[in-house]
């Protein structure tokens, strides 16, 4: 159901002003926030907070209280929080740092939770052992687990106060790890006492992209407003159109209580006509909620591709459609090379085909528990080599004063309190820069294993290496299977060992895509980006996955009876994910947009995609 027909919106009333209304300490009043494509969703936010905290500077002040903005990637907390000049009256945060400074000093009832938890855990990976047939890689790695999970609750009550870090790697034994954190917080947010520390804390807590936010999570705080809706004003912005993560919670909008307001922002801002007429359609079948252009935006320029050839590994078949759009639309940078255009396609694991670091990025890819910190660059072992390694190796190119300094930001060798405890200086400060020339020569014109590289830091002590990857090291590269278990941690030390195998070349080869040094993105990651050249790569077979399916969507191939299945019962399935996806794609265009179709059947794409109003047949070009 669309949040507009549940609550009809007012249309002569600004989503700005209704907003302020809401953000009163003495009548607040709860929000969502409609806000479409392009739609200034994140400036309405930086204004509102703004005005909010100028109106209670005072009030805020002495009573030592906070607004709390949650959005979901560091960069985007950045942003927010130069944007409103790191004012101490907002705490600006992503989901897991909230989380951890909500629960943060409940060692008791974290202490009860893990015991419950680590105890139910301990108890499958029994069953599994029990049943098994055989010594095998999975029954000893279940056995391992088994093993971790029952020194770990041994040792609970030793342990006084639990730590966790939202971009560490969490390591020592009172770490908490980032979903233990989220599942946690989830439990204890809606029951005193913490319902009660987070409303006295912070009277005001605004969600950015809360389609995107756990699931169980979002449920736990519309809990807390619906106990303490005079003490919490819960403002919740976004568009469920975008929600990308399957983590994310289906139906939000029906789960929006009648009371709330619910503004809406139309107007979208970034795209030109053609691409808003699109991507209306697009969601037409979805929801009600309908953008309007810009007062003066431009036409813009729409193009639809459809080839049954297959998918080069490089770009050759897109630099040809993109010579196309450059004599379509009159603009030159089209034809200006992979820099000239902004790529995106359906999953990393496409670019890492394209860019040579597919045999790093799938091992990790595949262990689900790592995929949030894969995706966003906060996993330890990355950590390790795009912000470690990668920066020494790049100062050793300059000159041996950067290379140093690059070595003493990064080494726990030249740490000051490391240094004040060693009685020879000169010795260690000899040591390390042995260490040094040892990593930069090895690779120096050559590209060894990163088992290689790994070994040099864990040997030297060079740079200080991530727990499980330290397990991974100690027992060696392997090629192998990953082995059938659920357990987290066998499956992460597996997906480390195929990593060590792997040349330091594709490393680094995905350490400058992830650093955003590529004409490549995933559909996934540019959501609140935009670019005036988009070209949307929509191929299947590349991105060799089950929960998407353009061919599907196109009406090339027939709906699963899985399909159907969640259709009815109003659950989520492959056709809206994709839908979503290529709603969020094709709206990042700020002045024209080519569609690539990789398809068994060009003609059935182009007469469906016709027949859905998407586009006009001068507008799809049949390679």
């Amino acid at each position: 159901m669309s949040i507009v027909t549940e609550v009809p919106a007012d249309p002569k009333r600004n989503a700005d002003d209704v907003i302020q209304e809401c953000l009163n300490l003495e009548h607040p009043r709860s929000f969502f926030l409609y806000a479409g494509a392009g739609s200034g969703k994140t400036h309405s936010l930086v204004m509102a907070v703004k005005s909010l905290k100028d109106r209670e500077r005072e009030r805020l002040t002495f009573e030592g209280r906070q607004i709390a903005i949650i959005t979901y990637t560091n960069a985007a907390c950045e942003e927010i929080a130069r944007r409103l000049e790191h004012d101490p009256l907002v705490e600006v945060s992503t989901i897991h740092a909230f989380s951890w400074r909500m629960i943060k000093g409940f060692n008791d009832d974290i202490r009860d939770w893990l015991r419950i938890k680590l105890a139910e855990d301990i108890e499958e990976l029994d069953d599994k052992l029990s049943r098994a047939r055989g010594v095998n890689k999975t029954f000893l790695a279940n056995q391992a687990s088994r093993d971790s999970k029952a020194r770990r609750l041994a040792n609970l009550d030793n342990i006084t106060a639990f730590t966790y870090s939202p971009t560490g790697d969490n390591r020592s034994r009172q770490s908490l790890n980032h979903s233990e954190v989220i599942q946690m917080a989830a439990a204890f947010i809606p029951k005193p006492p913490l319902l009660d520390v987070m409303a006295d804390r912070h009277p005001v807590l605004l969600i950015d992209e809360s389609q995107d936010t756990n699931g169980p999570l979002m449920d736990a705080f519309l809990q807390a407003q619906a106990a303490a809706p005079k003490r919490l004003c819960l403002g919740l912005l976004g568009d469920t159109m975008q929600r990308i993560y399957n983590d994310g919670k289906v139906g939000l909008d029906d789960a929006i209580p009648p009371d709330w307001a619910k503004p809406e922002k139309r107007m979208n801002r970034r795209c030109p006509t053609r691409v808003v007429e699109l991507i209306n359609v697009i969601r037409a079948s979805v929801d009600d909620h309908e953008q309007i252009p810009k007062p003066g935006a431009a036409q813009g320029t729409v193009r639809m591709f459809c080839t049954r050839q297959v998918a080069s590994l490089d770009f050759s078949l897109e630099d040809q459609i993109a010579k196309q759009m450059a004599k379509v639309t009159g603009d030159a940078q089209w034809a200006a090379g992979t820099k000239g255009r902004k790529t995106l396609i359906l999953e990393h694991k496409m670019a890492g085909r394209r860019m040579g670091f597919e045999g790093v990025f799938s091992p990790l890819y595949e262990v689900e528990h790592l995929g949030t910190g894969l995706l966003d660059g906060t996993l330890p072992i990355l950590k390790l080599f795009f912000e470690q390694v990668g920066p020494i190796l790049e100062a050793a190119q300059a000159d041996d004063f950067a290379l140093m300094e690059a070595v003493r930001l990064r080494s726990p060798l030249l740490d000051p309190k490391h240094l004040q405890s060693v009685s020879d200086q000169l010795d260690l400060l000899e040591s390390v820069g042995k260490a040094t020339a040892t990593l930069c020569e090895l690779l120096r014109d050559n590209d060894p294993s990163i088992e290689e590289v790994s070994q040099i830091l864990l040997q030297t002590g060079l740079l200080e290496l991530p727990e499980r990857f330290v397990e991974a090291l100690d027992q060696g590269a392997t090629t192998d299977d990953a082995p059938d278990t659920t357990d987290h941690d066998a499956l992460e030390v597996h997906a480390y060992r195929v990593v060590l195998g792997r040349p330091y070349s594709e490393m680094a080869a995905f350490a400058g895509y992830a650093n955003g040094l590529s004409p490549l993105d995933t559909h996934q990651g540019v959501k609140g980006l935009e670019f005036p050249r988009v070209m949307v790569v929509l191929n299947d077979d590349e991105a060799r996955g089950f929960l998407f399916s353009y061919e599907k969507l196109l009406g090339v191939v027939p709906a699963s009876a899985n399909d159907v299945k969640n259709q009815l019962a109003g659950k989520d399935d492959s056709l809206s994910r994709t839908r979503r996806l290529l709603y969020v794609t094709c709206s990042r265009a700020e002045e024209s947009l080519a569609i690539v179709v990789y398809t068994a059947e060009p003609e059935v794409a182009k007469a469906s995609v016709i027949k859905a109003g998407w586009l006009k047949a001068d507008e799809i070009v049949v390679l």
